[in-house]
């Protein structure tokens, strides 16, 4: 794989910034093996957390694909869903992931455990198990959309920095010699603040920003499609995700690396987060939109963009947050709105 993708999260180097993010996809080993085959930097294998019945939602999931307009197709461009946890023994599949990152340790690759939050004891408990399994990376998701829906108890999400702080604090004790990513919801306008408040107590990376949660009226059975509120991403939102990541950029400085996700469907759009701040994305929907392919798709987009540029993958990261500049600093264009309106809106002079 060519030089020009390599980057770094921390202590990992990784020979290309695409990384497949937690889901479904990624809930055996087989799939595990799979993003790895197609190309993919590393793996967040699908979230566990320690209540049976966050687990047992997953016997309730349903998926569905939506257009542009959000409107259900059988091949769409987002995936709008509801999920559970891998029902899984935590020690056990932590025993699973370390020994497919060991074998992907030989190639530059990683695969990293996922917690699912559901209380501050129990991220505890099973960050430890991860460190004993002797998995180099922990993520902990703080941001799950599904936390409003899900059995009460069963998933936390936390969006108050002062709490956070103190999360991160509890899990980074007992995860020394790892890698402690946070992610955070795309549920709140506080995400800077949020990152600042991992960052400070002690994540190594902060990933934004998760999906929202969303409602769809079917016009055709006139009832909710899937009859329940879901998660809801695609590239629409990216923009959105670029934003934050700008800002947390500029919260948090250039030394604590940052990770994109949701939206990400094309090397174009990793090269936008990577501009926006981002050292390595996460992505998972393009995996179930069009099968592990996809991932090798958007590297070697992103692998033929960076050569015809002449640009190492390093060398995009924060340019866009860096010369992003406030409405006050732009020059004055007096009647420039006139060329964004019909003309029976404008007053004859």
């Amino acid at each position: 794989m060519s030089e020009r993708l390599t980057t770094r999260i921390g202590v990992l180097a990784l020979p290309n910034p695409v990384i497949c993010g937690s889901g479904e996809p990624v809930m055996t080993a087989a799939g595990i093996r799979a993003a790895l085959a197609a190309g993919a930097a590393g793996v967040i294998a699908k979230s566990v957390n320690e209540r049976p019945d966050a687990a047992a939602q997953l016997d309730r999931a349903d998926y569905t694909q939506l257009d542009a307009a959000g409107a259900p197709v059988s091949q769409g461009v987002s995936v709008f869903c509801r999920s559970g946890l891998a029902p899984y023994d935590p020690g056990a599949w932590f025993a699973t992931l370390a020994e497919i990152d060991r074998e992907a340790a030989a190639n530059g690759r990683f695969v990293a455990a996922s917690l699912v939050l559901a209380s501050a004891d129990g991220a505890v408990r099973i960050a430890d198990l991860a460190r004993r399994a002797g998995l180099r990376v922990f993520e902990l998701n703080v941001g799950a959309p599904h936390a409003s829906e899900a059995a009460s108890g069963a998933i936390l999400q936390e969006t108050d920095p002062v709490r956070l702080g103190e999360l991160v604090t509890r899990v980074r004790s007992v995860t020394n010699g790892m890698s402690l990513w946070v992610k955070l919801t795309g549920l709140s306008s506080n995400l800077p603040a949020l990152a600042l408040a991992a960052s400070q107590a002690g994540a190594d990376a902060v990933c934004m920003m998760g999906r929202f949660m969303a409602l769809v009226p079917d016009l055709e059975t006139l009832a909710p499609v899937l009859n329940t509120s879901a998660a809801y991403g695609g590239g629409w939102a990216l923009p959105i995700v670029c934003r934050f990541l700008a800002m947390s950029r500029r919260a948090l400085g250039s030394g604590i690396p940052l990770i994109g996700t949701n939206g990400v469907r094309s090397g174009g759009d990793v090269a936008r987060m990577a501009l926006a701040g981002a050292s390595a994305v996460e992505c998972v929907s393009v995996v179930m939109h069009e099968g592990f392919g996809g991932l090798k798709r958007i590297i070697d987009q992103l692998d033929a963009w960076l050569a015809a540029k002449q640009l190492r993958f390093v060398d995009l990261i924060g340019g866009a947050a860096d010369a992003l500049q406030p409405y006050g600093a732009q020059s004055e264009r007096p009647g420039h709105w006139r060329s964004f309106v019909p003309p029976e809106a404008v007053e004859q002079e």
